[in-house]
């Protein structure tokens, strides 16, 4: 991947992660809200049922403390009307009764109530009403809220009245949960936001202000004594607009940290990108071989001393290859010119008749060796001419498995003895056009001259196969293998030394021309003879990917 490439991604990933910081911070905060918020709406609620409660309790309270008046328990007596009127003007309730034993009504005292409705109560059964019920039964007892005609929501809380241990009636007081605004004193407890609500134990609605509208948060309590429910609700944009101003504040951050680091990368690339593009290709122009090439990567210091250095480096290998080249075109002509006196002189002693025996057997000797140094003389021009040829792979594409089927035929002309077989399949193609002749050729001819059995019963099969995205090259003999040296230095797994070298450039050059193509070399040995030597090339599919 390219740096540029790399470095916009990674700016891309910052912008993400401080994208994605800044949705979960404003997540984190919205919910942070939202439970704070409904905390509050908790607390409201049970702080109203609390309240509710405790006032239901005093008034619990009172109906059981005046039920102990002597002058309520004297039935149908003067002073029982008078105790239940000044009940009624003492107390917040709007209606008392006094119901005997037997469970016949005895003494009312009621708001508006005529003398023809107090006549018609007076000695009516009322024994089946709860709140009667349990107050007879010496217990203390609110009853469930019901409706009256005016709208009104009316609750009655009944006591027990005793007298030397024994219930001798109930005391029964009524009051208006609406008319007397029971409910409103409860709304001073809470924010001007939240709105209440209290619906009894069977869900009937005693109470709302303001009447719920719209999508709201809400909290609910229960009153203990009633079973009625509170519920506290406040509107959801209450809640939204501290959440839209904390979010604009971190949008605006997020919207400022992205335009610092768009201007970081702009910055960033200008200052560095550009400059790694530029040092690139300075470096393929000395790959190909323009040692000339200099580079200017702009004016600070960092980038001058790299500039110089790489002019630097230029101009050694300019030097050090004109050196070479030099050296090596003189060493091979002086080389060749006496290579091919000795081969001569030997020639005219094999060919003089009555030479002595221990002379022909050392001119054939000189003669071996001769050819063996015009040998070397010509690996050393190939590597010349391939591996310093600006790019020893070339640009041609080629089908491998034609050019192993040629390179057999040319085997089979220099080597008419020995087996020259081939196992080819479909067309392989690979860019390698000028190399691959001189390498397989190579490896071709060093299995058929280090064969030591007879010139006939040498044998050489050249293989190709293709893998995925690979082209692979198999060259087998039946020769006596390779030393374990030979093969090491081949394989690449030891470098030479002064006192760990090969014999000859063969393999060197078979070892760098597969290295200039980027290939591999592996090496398999027979259990008794026999040399497998693999070439692995990219194919021509994965070449034009990488390019």
């Amino acid at each position: 991947m390219h740096l540029r490439t790399t470095f916009f991604l990674t700016l891309a990933a910052v912008a993400l992660v401080l994208s994605g910081v800044v949705f979960a911070g404003f997540s984190l905060h919205k919910q942070e809200v939202t439970q704070q918020e409904r905390t509050r709406l908790n607390t409201s609620a049970e702080t109203v049922a609390h309240d509710i409660d405790t006032r239901l309790g005093e008034k619990q309270a009172t109906v059981s403390l005046w039920a102990t008046n002597d002058d309520i328990a004297a039935h149908g007596a003067p002073a029982q009307r008078s105790a239940l009127a000044t009940f009624r003007s003492q107390t917040a309730f709007e209606g008392v009764s006094v119901v005997a034993a037997n469970g016949t009504m005895v003494a009312i005292d009621s708001a508006g109530l005529s003398a023809e409705q107090r006549a018609e109560l007076i000695g009516t059964d009322f024994s089946t009403r709860p709140y009667v019920q349990e107050a007879l039964d010496g217990k203390q007892y609110i009853s469930a809220p019901f409706e009256a005609e005016s709208g009104n929501f009316i609750v009655t809380i009944s006591a027990p009245i005793r007298q030397h241990g024994n219930v001798v009636g109930t005391l029964n007081g009524a009051f208006h949960l609406t008319a007397t605004n029971f409910f409103e004193s409860s709304t001073t407890l809470l924010p001007p936001e939240q709105a209440l609500t209290v619906r009894s134990a069977d869900d009937t609605r005693l109470y709302s202000d303001p009447p719920p509208s719209g999508e709201r948060f809400t909290a609910t309590a229960p009153v203990d004594q009633t079973g009625w429910t509170v519920t506290v609700a406040v509107d959801r944009a209450a809640v939204a607009q501290p959440i839209r101003r904390a979010s604009s504040y971190q949008f605006g951050a997020l919207a400022l940290t992205l335009f610092a680091v768009a201007v970081l990368g702009i910055w960033a690339s200008r200052l560095t990108i550009r400059q790694i593009d530029e040092l690139v290709a300075g470096f393929d122009a000395l790959e190909s071989g323009n040692y000339g090439t200099t580079v200017d990567l702009g004016t600070t210091t960092e980038w001058q001393r790299i500039s110089h250095r790489f002019s630097e480096l230029a101009a050694t290998l300019d030097r050090r290859t004109s050196q070479m080249l030099v050296f090596n075109r003189v060493f091979r002509h002086n080389l060749r010119n006496d290579m091919s006196v000795i081969l001569l002189s030997a020639e005219r002693i094999l060919d003089t008749e009555d030479v002595p025996e221990p002379v022909e057997r050392s001119a054939e000797r000189i003669q071996a060796r001769a050819e063996s140094f015009m040998e070397m003389s010509e690996h050393a021009r190939t590597i010349q001419n391939e591996l310093w040829s600006g790019n020893p792979t070339g640009i041609d594409r080629i089908d491998a498995t034609r050019a192993i089927d040629e390179i057999a035929e040319t085997l089979r002309d220099e080597y008419p003895e020995a087996a020259i077989e081939t196992d080819l399949g479909e067309a392989v193609p690979v860019y390698a056009a000028r190399v691959l002749f001189p390498l397989v050729t190579e490896l071709g001819r060093n299995a058929l001259e280090h064969n030591d059995l007879p010139a006939s019963d040498r044998s050489v099969t050249l293989r190709v196969s293709c893998q995925t995205d690979t082209a692979a090259i198999t060259v087998a003999d039946n020769g006596p293998g390779i030393p374990d040296l030979e093969t090491e230095l081949l394989a690449g797994t030891r470098d030479e030394t002064p006192t760990s070298h090969g014999n000859g450039l063969g393999l060197w050059l078979v070892k760098w021309l597969v290295d200039s193509l980027g290939g591999e070399i592996s090496i398999a040995t027979g259990t008794q003879r026999g040399t497998a030597i693999t070439i692995t090339l990219p194919g021509a599919e994965a070449t034009e990917e990488r390019a």
